[in-house]
Formats: C-alpha cells, sequence, structure tokens
C-alpha cells in the first residue's frame, strides 16, 4: 500500500500542489509551442515523456511516498551513541535481533519488541518514540558503561554533623585499582577494585556543616562531586562515672566539650564520697560513659530505663565484661576469643581486646571499629577498644575524632525533625522525602517555592514522607533552615543518562499495567504497519538521472 506524508490540511501546501499541476501543462505547451513541423513525433514523444518524467519526480520528491505494509518487524534495537559496533554486533547475535536501527532510521518501522542499547540518546528521542510506538509494544533495556565508568550512585542528601555519610554504588573498573573520598587532599576513606563490575561502600563521619563538596576518585582520575547539606549537631550533655578516671576518659571527656557538649566526670574518693568535675554547664545526662564495674549502678539503670544511653569503655575481660554487663541490664551482647595475644590490630597503631562480637540480629556494630550497639529502652554500647588516647597524642587527632564520631553517632538520642533523602536528586525526577520526630506535626513542608504536602504514617504518626519533584538544578531551602541538593545533569553524566532510560521504560511499563485491559482490546483491532520510505540518496541519484537524460537527448537530434 502506498500513501504519502504529506499534509492536505495547510493551504501553503494546497498553494503547492497548484503549482505542480501549473508547472506539468506549462512544460507540456512550452514543448509544443516551440516544437517545429520539421521535428518527428517520435522526438516530441521522447521529449513530453522526459519531462513528465520530471514533473513526476518532482511532485514525488513534494508528495515524499510510503510503501506500507502490514508485516511486523519483530524484534528491534536501538543502540546509543556511547555503544561501540563490536558491542552492538555481539548483542545482536546473542538476542538473534535481525534489524538494528539508530535513531534517524527508527521512524516509521513498526515492532513489537524494542530493545533499547546504552544510554547516550538524544533529549527528544523518548518523547517522540512515545508518541509513536502503541502500547502494546514491549520495551526492554540493556546498559552500557565504559571502564571506569560509575554505573549508579546513592547517598544521604541531608545529614547531620556526627552522623556516618555512607556512599554506595558500582563501577566498571579497568583493572585493579582503589576507588577513594577526598576531601581536599585528606583521603576520608577507601576500597579496593578488582577488574570489572563491581559494587564499592564508603563511607566517613562528617565533619563540616552546612554544603558540603567531596571529591570521588577511581584510581588516579577525579570523576565526580558529591554534595550534601549538614545540619548542624545539638550539643549534648554526658556524665563520665569511673572509679579511677585514667587518660583514656579525661581525654575523651576533653575532646566531648571541647566540641560544644557538656561533660560532668563523676569520681569516687571514698565510701559515699564523691568528685565532680564539671567541663561547660551541664544538665541532665543523655549519654553515661562508664565501665563494666558500674553497670549495675542506679544512675545507669535509671538513665537507661528513661530512654538515655550507655557508653562501656575500659574492658578488661571481654568474656566477663559483657556477662557483667548482660546480667545487670538485659542486652544480648556476644563476644567470642580470637587469639591468646593482649591485642590485635584495628586501624593503624589502633588496638582492641583479643575478642569480636558474634554475629546477631539484638545489636548493630559499628562500621570498622568493634563496638556494637543495642537499642532497649535507650541504647547500650560496648566497645572493645583499648586506649584511644595515643593516637591523639601522635598528633593524628583526625583519626581520632573519627574513632569517637563514629561510635557517638550510633548511639546519639533521636533527632527532632529528622529529613532522609537519597541523592543525587535530577530536576524532573520524583523523589521521596522521608521526616522523623517534626515538630507539631505540620501538614505540609516548603521546598524552595514548591509546598509539599507530607503524608503521615498510619502506624507512627510521627514519620512522614512527601513526593517532591525539582523543577530546576539548584540547592533549596527546606522550611527547617536546610538545604537540598538537585544535581545538575552534567554531575555523574553517564549515570543520569542511565537513570533516564530506566525512567522511560519503567513508565511504559506502568502505563501497560494501568491500560492492561485496554491495550488488549486496541492490540486485537489494531492494523499494524510497517513504513518503508526512499532514501535521500536514492532521490538524489533520480533527479540526477532525469536531468541527464534531458542534457543528452538533444545531442542525439
Amino acid at each position: 500500500m502506498i500513501a504519502f506524508d504529506f499534509n492536505w490540511s495547510e493551504p501553503l501546501n494546497l498553494v503547492l500542489i497548484l503549482f505542480l499541476i501549473l508547472l506539468g501543462a506549462a512544460q507540456i505547451w512550452l514543448l509544443l509551442r516551440s516544437s517545429g513541423e520539421d521535428i518527428s513525433k517520435q522526438k516530441l514523444g521522447i521529449k513530453i515523456v522526459l519531462n513528465l518524467l520530471l514533473w513526476l519526480i518532482v511532485a514525488g520528491f513534494v508528495l515524499q511516498p510510503v510503501f506500507r505494509s502490514t508485516v511486523l518487524s519483530g524484534k528491534v534495537m536501538v543502540a546509543g551513541k556511547d555503544v561501540p559496533s563490536s558491542e552492538i554486533k555481539r548483542i545482536q547475535d546473542s538476542l538473534h535481533i535481525r534489524e538494528v536501527y539508530s535513531e534517524s532510521n527508527l521512524k516509521g518501522k513498526s515492532f513489537d519488541t524494542l530493545t533499547l542499547v546504552g544510554q547516550d540518546f538524544s533529549p527528544s528521542f523518548f518523547s517522540n518514540l512515545s508518541q509513536k510506538i502503541t502500547n502494546s509494544v514491549v520495551i526492554n533495556r540493556i546498559p552500557y558503561f565504559s571502564e571506569n565508568q560509575i554505573q549508579s550512585i546513592s547517598w544521604n542528601g541531608i545529614i547531620r554533623k556526627g552522623q556516618i555519610q555512607r556512599i554506595t554504588g558500582s563501577v566498571n573498573s579497568a583493572d585493579t585499582q582503589w576507588v577513594k573520598l577526598k576531601f581536599g587532599n585528606q583521603t576520608l576513606d577507601s576500597a579496593k577494585l578488582q577488574k570489572g563490575s563491581q559494587n564499592f561502600a564508603l563511607s566517613f563521619p562528617v565533619f563540616t556543616e552546612r554544603r558540603t563538596k567531596v571529591d570521588l576518585y577511581v584510581g588516579d582520575d577525579h570523576h565526580e562531586i558529591i554534595q550534601f547539606f549538614a545540619r548542624p549537631l545539638p550539643p549534648l550533655t554526658f556524665q563520665v562515672i569511673l572509679d579511677n578516671p585514667d587518660f583514656e576518659s579525661r581525654n575523651l571527656a576533653t575532646w566531648l566539650a571541647n566540641r560544644g557538649n557538656s561533660v560532668e566526670i563523676s569520681t569516687n574518693l571514698s565510701k559515699d564520697i564523691r568528685s565532680k568535675l564539671t567541663l561547660n554547664k551541664t544538665g541532665t545526662p543523655d549519654i553515661i560513659i562508664t565501665d563494666p564495674k558500674n553497670a549495675s549502678n542506679a544512675q545507669v539503670k535509671k538513665a537507661l530505663s528513661t530512654g538515655k544511653s550507655i557508653l562501656f569503655i575500659n574492658l578488661t575481660n571481654g568474656s566477663s565484661d559483657i556477662a557483667t554487663i548482660n546480667g545487670a541490664l538485659g542486652t544480648r551482647f556476644q563476644v567470642k576469643k580470637l587469639s591468646n595475644e593482649e591485642a590485635l590490630p584495628v586501624i593503624g597503631e589502633l588496638t582492641k581486646l583479643p575478642f569480636d562480637f558474634g554475629k546477631s540480629n539484638a545489636y548493630a556494630t559499628v562500621s570498622k571499629y568493634p563496638v556494637a550497639v543495642e537499642k532497649t529502652t535507650g541504647k547500650v554500647a560496648v566497645s572493645l577498644l583499648n586506649e584511644t588516647f595515643p593516637t591523639l597524642l601522635n598528633g593524628d587527632s583526625i583519626s581520632y575524632g573519627n574513632i569517637w564520631t563514629s561510635v557517638i553517632a550510633a548511639i546519639h538520642p533521636a533527632y527532632q525533625s529528622n529529613l532522609e533523602v537519597i541523592s543525587p536528586l535530577y530536576k524532573g525526577f520524583k523523589a521521596e522525602l522521608q521526616f522523623n520526630n517534626l515538630v507539631n506535626n505540620p501538614s505540609s513542608m516548603r521546598v524552595g517555592t514548591d509546598t509539599l504536602q507530607l503524608k503521615y504514617s498510619a502506624i507512627n504518626k510521627q514519620s512522614a514522607s512527601a513526593t517532591y519533584i525539582p523543577s530546576a538544578s539548584s540547592w533549596s531551602t527546606l522550611s527547617d533552615d536546610s538545604e537540598l541538593n538537585v544535581t545538575d545533569s552534567l554531575d555523574f553524566n553517564d549515570y543520569y543518562k542511565n537513570e533516564v532510560v530506566d525512567h522511560f521504560v519503567k513508565s511504559r511499563l506502568n502505563l501497560q499495567s494501568e491500560l492492561n485491559d485496554v491495550v488488549k482490546l486496541s492490540d486485537n483491532n489494531a492494523q499494524h504497519l510497517n513504513e518503508s520510505r526512499i532514501a535521500d540518496w536514492i532521490w538524489f541519484l533520480i533527479f540526477v538521472l532525469c536531468f541527464s537524460a534531458l542534457w543528452l537527448e538533444p545531442k542525439f537530434n
């Protein structure tokens, strides 16, 4: 079946058709008028045929004929500009796909299954594709990432100072190398990569406030900038209860006080006589730091029963000390002996008791450090670390800070107005914001110029969520003076393009699921047409041949 790609409803197009008719009539009239009586009817006929042929070619070029058939192409594949031809051929052979098209020459083709390979497609490709394919077409995709490209990445977009920022992702590593997080020249964390596609996880305690940037490196190459907002950490009140304060507890108390916290050191001088040393103004303790001997202390038990946190340090015998803590507070910590050595290495010069915590769902461990935390009415934490103050005395204040920042973050009481959002966020992509412990349970939340309606959990009235679709790539201020970063598409550009393709494919699947009955009905009545067009180079060749024939014809007179 032949049709024409021509808009007959446009007035200018109708004028063009009239011009074509007049052009054909003028050609014939001019030929008949210029022909003398001496010209034979055969030559005159050839002239008329050639001119009519030229007119038909011009008319065909204007009307653009389309040859349609009702035969489906079945499986077809469209590859992005980032996929090499060797990879296209390999995928084509493995999936037994006969037809492979580019974005431009897919127009007019009909198929029942479309496979998208790679992610480097033009911005208009998906919108045009949505308008031209039926709801029944199945769309699959195969991502393609070249070596050392980030395939996926995520982190917490808003976090508090002192909490642990965790960055997880995957990369196609070209060789055995390291993936690193750096703040300036300082390496915050690193992980070893083997050759091939694999996952990685990096973490570090947040030591900044407000807008923060850290750099992600794969090998020696700087890849991307990870941006997040660090909310200030509200000061806490600590109480240190020890029979014999030592360098470890005094250095820890000083370090906590220097960060704006209130610290009270309580010491037994003799029976019924206690000494108190206060650093900054104190009140009711949020966290008590003590040793296993004081696990049965009435003050410790009372604090735990009211939801406060207890941190046990200065353990000397792993098995007996853990049994004392479990017996006094009803916790379920388990340890196993690893060696007969007095101490085992942890990181650098840092050591621990020759024990390790057993695996259990009753408690969680702090990443990188032998510290376990069990949540009861409050939180109970136990540290198997030996003395940490030598790290500070050796001038490595950063490592010392990382140790205790990680531990304190794990036992910190619940924050007010806590917000969690997974980054990166992109313009036009839906994101879920999670709120906890909101003050006064507001019904909405401002994000930049947008107002988000909060949906509260039926189980926990202090927990709410909101859907946010950013309209611009920038930092947006929230109602509580936090900020949310919407990343520009140039950041993690390959990952962004991958998300665009994923978003399109998932949207198609959701649409097909919602319109399942309609799709079945329309598919039964639909007539699938496969369209073929005359290529531009063929039009050029036809014009050249026709003009050549018109030029040569008088030479043979």
